[in-house]
């Protein structure tokens, strides 16, 4: 006969004290210089997300708090704007007030994204990665104007709704295959362009957005900077048509935007923008739903645990039954490894590592599946109490790490990316070179085995080739 219990979930906690493997795994990684402060930022960070910033998202995630289009005013005019619920903007105020973006470390910024998304994605990372991505693109590739107009927009705390970068490619018949994408540039006499197309996901549409369109005569993707609002403080020819009922990550908004003659601005050459999109945006996306995959993680294993230890059945705690601690024991090695392996690969981002191009799609791919799987085990320890959207928030985040498997890539399409760079000699020793002795040299075989494959089977076996990279990285050195 099973107890009531005095279960009251994680909120109110510091995530941060409570992660042991968390910061067994971030102290190393932070540099030496201002060590000791950034792990004063990151127990700061862990009380704000366990406290302040998981009622607001629990508030913001109700029915009547997700985001709203309002296309037109009362007299008709056209305002296409996304209104939040007040939860939900001040979540993202408190969220940027961590210091989320550069000059912070690398390591640090993704703690801190890790305990974010202990409260589920929020309506917050994914708009944090985008907007990542986006300052990534404008310093690297950005002219002096473009930096001095739109840099400050996407860094402010005070816009109408803070991490206002947005990403806006994916088209109905495309995809993941950006190549395939029919919406149309045309070149102005000022150098700037026109877009005539149709957004199919597009995440986040704030103040301003990266998109793609092939310039007129050309079938090669070329990479824009699109605002919502024009200098004079019109707004552009971007209409957004309707918001998206996504099963998950729905304290953001996404949305199908049309494009009808639209303001744009070109960055970096139009032959480079996939190169472009790939090197900056998407691989900060990528890299945040690693980092977002592991915050589900930590939620789903503490959440559980603080279940089974209140819970008591046939007069035992939930908790002491065998197959529950080997389960946990389970997970919580999973977990370790996971951390480690993520790291490492920020380090090499870092450094410029040659063995970050297959370290990024890879995490991407099999950190994101652990994400799920986590969640599912979590959920089964709460039994009939898993399937109420009002007792824990286990429901709410097993949707959005199953949409954090989709978004920025399929498996297939990140596992062909993983094998292309486990094909190019550079990526491929830098890679191998981290690996211990056996796994390393299992792994040099099975790369031998598929290349002598027919095109069709090697393709078939991209999936399993990531799972033993990964499992070859992951091994006990």
């Amino acid at each position: 006969m099973a107890a009531e219990t005095d279960y009251r979930g994680a909120q109110g906690l510091n995530y941060w004290r409570e992660d042991a493997l968390l910061r067994a795994a971030v102290e190393p990684a932070l540099p030496a210089a201002g060590r000791a402060k950034a792990l004063e930022a990151l127990d700061a960070a862990g009380a704000l997300c366990g406290g302040p910033l998981s009622a607001l998202v629990e508030k913001a995630h109700e029915d009547a708090g997700l985001p709203t289009l309002t296309r037109f005013d009362r007299w008709g005019n056209r305002v296409d704007r996304i209104e939040y619920c007040t939860e939900q903007v001040e979540a993202r105020r408190l969220a940027m007030s961590l210091g989320l973006l550069p000059p912070v470390s690398l390591p640090e910024r993704m703690a801190k994204a890790i305990l974010l998304n202990y409260n589920g994605e929020g309506g917050i990372t994914c708009p944090l990665a985008m907007t990542d991505g986006l300052a990534q693109l404008l310093e690297e590739a950005g002219t002096p104007a473009q930096k001095s107009r739109y840099l400050p927009l996407v860094r402010d705390p005070g816009t109408p709704t803070p991490l206002t970068g947005g990403q806006f490619v994916t088209e109905k018949q495309g995809g993941s295959t950006v190549s395939e994408n029919e919406t149309r540039a045309v070149l102005q006499p000022d150098g700037t362009w026109r877009l005539t197309g149709l957004k199919w996901f597009c995440s986040n549409p704030g103040e301003l957005w990266l998109t793609t369109a092939k310039p007129a005569g050309s079938d090669a993707v070329a990479l824009f900077l699109m605002p919502r609002r024009l200098q004079d403080g019109s707004l552009n020819e971007s209409h957004l048509l309707r918001l998206k009922d996504l099963s998950g990550t729905r304290g953001k908004a996404t949305a199908e935007v049309e494009y009808r003659g639209a303001y744009a601005e070109c960055v970096g050459r139009p032959s480079r923008g996939l190169v472009l999109l790939l090197g900056t945006v998407i691989r900060a996306s990528r890299i945040g739903v690693a980092g977002a995959s592991l915050g589900f993680m930590g939620r789903a294993a503490l959440e559980s645990r603080l279940y089974a230890e209140a819970r008591v059945v046939q007069g035992k705690r939930v908790a002491d039954f065998p197959h529950v601690k080997a389960g946990f024991a389970r997970l919580e090695r999973e977990r370790k490894a996971a951390l480690t392996a993520f790291f490492k690969m920020l380090a090499a981002v870092d450094a410029g590592d040659p063995a970050e191009d297959v370290l990024v799609p890879l995490l991407k791919v099999c950190v994101s599946k652990l994400g799920t799987e986590h969640l599912r085990a979590a959920r089964l320890i709460l039994a009939g109490n898993a399937t109420l959207r009002d007792f824990s928030p286990l429901p709410r985040i097993h949707e959005d790490a199953f949409i954090q498997e989709i978004w920025e890539g399929t498996h297939p399409v990140l596992a062909a990316h993983v094998e292309k760079a486990l094909r190019r000699r550079a990526s491929a020793s830098a890679f191998l070179g981290m690996l211990a002795a056996g796994p390393r040299r299992e792994l040099e075989e099975r790369l031998k085995a598929d290349a002598s494959l027919p095109d069709e089977a090697r393709q078939a076996a991209h999936e399993s080739l990531c799972d033993a990279a990964y499992a070859a990285l992951t091994a006990k050195q």
